[in-house]
């Protein structure tokens, strides 16, 4: 990458977040243990046993370091990610609501504010990194 090339502020603040989901999906095991309400929820199925959410918030946290670091590093292969993660999260929420028998536990306001974030994060993201593709360096180190 150039050196006169900076990374925006949006892709910062995303590599940022991605960073802190991550680290969320990796805690949901000590979640599950001191909560066994919360899980983690995959194709829409709220997982709440120690196991499963080990395993899939591990294989998800990992996910979201790479895309994170990708993000960071202006990474042209970052668009491997951000693509289906574009995809997954709009399922995952779509088929959460399809399969939620418990009531909501956050009223309007909140339903559409973490709409908001979580769409806006995953499809914005990966709508910013395709239109400025010349931003990403194919650098394949550092």
């Amino acid at each position: 990458m150039n050196a006169t090339r900076t990374r925006p502020q949006f892709l910062t603040t995303m590599a940022v977040l991605f960073t802190a989901l991550a680290i969320s999906n990796l805690t949901k095991v000590w979640q599950v243990a001191n909560n066994p309400t919360g899980g983690i929820v995959v194709f829409g199925i709220r997982f709440r046993e120690t196991l499963p959410t080990a395993l899939l918030g591990g294989g998800l946290a990992l996910v979201l370091l790479a895309y994170a670091f990708g993000v960071w590093k202006m990474r042209r292969w970052v668009l491997r990610i951000a693509i289906p993660w574009a995809f997954w999260v709009p399922l995952n929420l779509v088929l959460f609501w399809y399969y939620q028998v418990e009531p909501p536990r956050f009223g309007l306001v909140g339903f559409l504010g973490y709409l908001f974030l979580a769409l806006g994060g995953s499809i914005g993201t990966a709508l910013y990194l395709t239109y400025h593709q010349d931003l990403l360096s194919s650098e394949r180190a550092g």
